[in-house]
Formats: structure tokens, C-alpha cells, sequence
């Protein structure tokens, strides 16, 4: 019987062992990869049928990227992203450098493994559907917020100044203040102290996109 070989991509030790289980436990080949260019080299080795990445992926290329690279040289190789980022906007992406008939699971809505697995399979057979795409979801983190709107609060999250930001940005801080001011409005945090309103935003980010537990 024919296993259908997968390429794991997870910079976690521990969650890329427990995928990579999980889907041998399923009947899957697999082969693990921590970042980009060993995920290349595991491509090229292993001519796998899919490839499950995740975004975040450390210093490097990210999972855009490879997934960018896979529909370039291997198209007919199916992509399940599996992720804390809700959309592809908060790593200054469009959405459509997610593929069609791609998955796109973010990691905190899986109720269990079986999730995972349904999507793997329906992108295999080239049936992926929106239940398979949470980054359409409008009820995902800071859905409301545009592109631009995020990069900033990403910044703010970082810790950056409005000052830093305008340099970085290439623009007057008067227009990032403004910016800024928008982006506590579409988040409903009050502006009466500036310093706990940035605290708070910045919170906001970081529980979005996983690298804090929420409430």
C-alpha cells in the first residue's frame, strides 16, 4: 500500500515531533524540517505529496516563503499551513500568497488532531474548502484592521516609539500618531494615558498571534 509521503516544517521541537507522530499514526510517511532551507532539502529527498508549514519559522525565510518557493518548483504539492498568525496580513503579506486549494489552520482553533488530518486529506484530493481556511475567518483576531493599521500595531508591540516607527516607516510622526490613534479606536482602547493604551495594544497583538496566552 502506498504511503502518501508529508514534509513537516515547525521550528518546535517538541510540536514538530508531535506532529510528525500524529501523522504517522494516520498512515502518513513523514520527514521533518525546522526551517526552510532543510524543508528544501527534505523536498528534494523525499518528493512528498504535501507539506504541512508553519509561518513563524524563526530567523530566515518564513512559511510564505517556502510555500512561495513549493508552488514554483512542486505545484502539484498540496500546503497546509498550521500557524498562531491569524492572516497573512500580520506578517506584511496579501491573502493571497495562501494558494488555492491550500489549508490554512491556526493552531489555537484545532480541537484535536483529527482537524489537522481532514485538511491534509481534502488538499490532497483537491478539496479544500473555506472550513480548511481560518484566515478568512471574520471572526479571527483584528480581522478589522488593514495591512497598514497592523504593521504598526506590530510595531508597537515591539516596544518602538512613534519617532521609531516614522524613521522606520519613512514617514512624519504626526501621520503615525495618527495612525496609531486609529488603531487604538478599532480596538476600543482608550487614549486618556498613552502609555497603558500601547501596554494594551501591544498585548492585544501578542495574544492574536499566540506568543501570549489570553485570558
Amino acid at each position: 500500500m502506498y504511503r502518501r509521503h508529508i514534509v513537516v516544517v515547525e521550528n518546535e521541537s517538541l510540536l514538530r515531533d508531535l506532529i510528525a507522530q500524529t501523522l504517522e499514526g494516520h498512515d502518513f510517511s513523514v520527514a521533518t524540517a525546522a526551517n526552510v532551507a532543510d524543508a528544501k532539502r527534505a523536498v528534494a529527498s523525499t518528493d512528498p505529496d504535501a507539506v504541512v508549514v508553519d509561518i513563524e519559522l524563526g530567523p530566515g525565510p518564513n512559511g510564505f516563503d517556502f510555500a512561495e518557493f513549493m508552488q514554483r518548483t512542486s505545484p502539484d504539492v498540496g500546503i497546509v499551513f498550521l500557524t498562531n498568525i491569524p492572516d497573512p496580513r500580520f506578517v506584511g503579506k496579501e491573502k493571497k500568497v495562501v494558494p488555492s486549494n491550500s489549508a490554512y489552520l491556526r493552531k489555537s482553533q484545532l480541537v484535536n488532531s483529527n482537524e489537522l488530518i481532514d485538511a491534509l486529506d481534502a488538499v490532497l484530493r483537491d478539496r479544500a474548502s473555506v472550513k480548511y481556511r481560518h484566515d478568512l475567518d471574520s471572526t479571527r483576531p483584528l480581522a478589522a484592521l488593514s495591512k497598514k493599521q497592523l504593521g504598526v500595531l506590530a510595531l508597537v508591540a515591539q516596544g518602538m516609539s512613534n519617532s521609531q516607527i516614522a524613521d522606520l516607516r519613512g514617514t512624519t510622526v504626526r501621520a503615525v500618531e495618527g495612525m496609531v490613534s486609529r488603531v487604538f479606536e478599532a480596538l476600543n482602547i482608550s487614549t486618556s494615558a498613552d502609555g497603558n493604551a500601547r501596554v494594551e495594544a501591544a498585548r492585544t497583538f501578542l495574544k492574536a498571534t499566540g506568543n501570549i496566552a489570553g485570558d
